[in-house]
């Protein structure tokens, strides 16, 4: 990748100097080398650089640190028994389709029998909100790096070692205790803790973390939805307690939370108490497309529940700079997250259509995006951008209503050969015959007969969430008949999901069709 001066309004998410109105962004090797204003000397080795005027604002890569990626390719459920008590209740519950035949079993076939067209498909519903970063890796028989972005789960900034350990099922209070040295040693344990009302029996998976000694700077809880102030309190001082000026960090995911329990997060308590927030979009049937869409979930129950406790720029930080801080226990360089020099090349160009810049990314929608580059690399955006930056190529698409590009097969990738047009075939053949999609699977695993992580194994997904009730075919590895695989979700915010959205009962999601009308 040839060297790159992006210009334009830089929004760094960094206190030093949070906004240069005519900025420069100094790209080489994957790296931010300098940000300074577009007069300043430009820093050696930029003579022949591509310089190009975004005539936008950038910002930033967005970081989504709380999702199920094996799940994102199905629409939003309808979850019948709403508000629902904690997270054990939903996945139990009777009724039809029941959820394993809602959410577990398309989610199953389409992992083991389409698995790079999903991730590829989770992938580009990132891009296109502005995500460079993303927590939720699946399991999977060989590692997946992230082909589009970066996932969290398995990034190691070129380390070689992986400091990041993610879990979405609660542990015993043995194994937390073994976590807990783990994070003594500066490791970062993201962890789904206390998902459901305050009062009800989840309040108990947070006197655990307690108990096992993980309440520590390293510690990502997310959710927390059960906990009450004094929680808060307590978790903090037990962070400041390890010593040094170090903040907790709860995973925020208010839309998630208002569909299934009518309720969400007290992220204003926390913050009070000296927590940091960051987001997370969770998952597609019950969250929204991406954290660009979360961020107004947020925007409206900070302005309608907590009084606007959150100024907009302390907003914007969620979903960049904090989960950024977060990820710097495991990775103290804090490479992601702000625009600063020495900073990964992660990067958002937002079109300007708000005065403020932090307003301005509140408010955006997948139209606004106009260029999306990780590691310093142009993924997704205007067909001129993607040009001007040195793109190698890609595939035309269209994305609300506006002309992009999307690359989603790099030169040299020989791990993942799919391009878009491929990613969604192969979705669709799944869907057109379930039943054979995965016997054919199950035959390539059963021929293979490999261990995990085996470089030749066969690519399959395996979900991280609970499976409701699979009953006897899911032990004989069967699927149940006629199985119907739901329509793939849309990559926007479209009109069917923001109906779905005004039609429910939750408080406060509502509001969400507002900043797309």
């Amino acid at each position: 990748m040839a060297d790159v001066i992006l210009t334009g309004t830089v929004v760094t998410m960094d206190e030093a100097r949070p906004v240069i109105d005519e900025g420069a962004v100094y790209v080489a090797d994957g790296r931010v080398v300098a940000v300074r204003a577009r007069t300043d000397r430009p820093p050696e080795g930029f003579d022949g650089a591509r310089r190009v005027a975004t005539r936008g604002v950038i910002y930033p890569g967005l970081i989504d640190m709380h999702s199920h990626m094996a799940y994102n390719t199905l629409p939003l459920w309808s979850a019948a028994g709403v508000p629902y008590a904690h997270h054990d209740r939903w996945p139990s519950e009777k009724r039809e389709p029941p959820y394993s035949t809602a959410v577990s079993w398309p989610a199953k076939v389409l992992g083991q029998a389409a698995a790079e067209a999903l991730i590829k498909y989770v992938e580009v519903k990132a891009l296109i909100g502005g995500t460079t970063a993303l927590q939720g890796a699946p399991r999977t028989t060989r590692a997946v790096r992230g082909w589009l972005v970066r996932i969290v789960d398995t990034e190691d900034f070129g380390t070689g070692t992986d400091r990041v350990l993610c879990s979405a099922l609660q542990r015993s209070v043995e194994k937390l205790r073994t976590d807990a040295v783990t994070l003594r040693d500066g490791r970062v344990l993201i962890y789904h803790m206390a998902e459901g009302l305050p009062g009800s029996l989840v309040h108990r998976e947070f006197t655990e973390l307690d108990a096992g000694g993980c309440l520590q700077p390293g510690l990502i809880g997310v959710h927390a939805t059960a906990l009450k102030p004094e929680d808060f309190a307590h978790w903090q001082a037990k962070v400041r307690a390890a010593g040094g000026d170090q903040r907790g960090t709860v995973v925020w995911s208010p839309f998630s939370n208002l569909w299934l329990y009518h309720d969400t997060t007290d992220v204003a308590a926390a913050h009070a108490k000296g927590m940091r927030i960051a987001l997370g979009s969770d998952w597609s049937p019950s969250g929204t497309k991406h954290v660009l869409g979360e961020l107004k979930v947020a925007d409206a129950v900070n302005r309608d529940r907590f009084g606007g406790v959150f100024s907009d720029a302390e907003l914007c930080a969620m979903a960049t700079a904090n989960a950024g801080d977060a990820l710097a226990v495991a990775y103290p360089q804090n490479r992601i997250g702000r625009l600063r020099d020495g900073a990964e090349a992660d990067l958002l160009v937002l079109e300007r259509h708000h005065d403020d810049p932090h307003r301005n990314l509140i408010e955006a929608t997948e139209r606004h995006v106009r260029l999306v580059m990780v590691r310093g690399d142009p993924f997704y955006g205007t067909p001129g951008l993607m040009t001007a930056t040195g793109a190698p190529g890609g595939d035309a698409v269209r994305v609300a209503g506006r002309s992009r590009v999307l690359v989603v097969r790099r030169p040299g990738q020989a791990d993942a050969t799919m391009n878009w047009p491929q990613v969604v075939a192969d979705l669709e053949r799944v869907r057109a015959d379930p039943a054979a999609a995965w016997r054919s699977s199950q035959d390539a695993l059963a021929a293979w007969g490999g261990s995990l992580d085996d470089e030749d194994a066969p690519l399959a997904i395996f979900g991280d969430m609970p499976e409701g009730e699979l009953g006897l075919l899911g032990a004989a590895g069967e699927i149940p008949p006629g199985l119907v695989i739901p329509a793939l979700d849309p990559i926007t915010h479209d009109k069917r999901f923001l109906a779905a959205v005004a039609a429910s009962s939750a408080p406060h999601i509502g509001e969400l069709a507002r900043y797309y009308s």
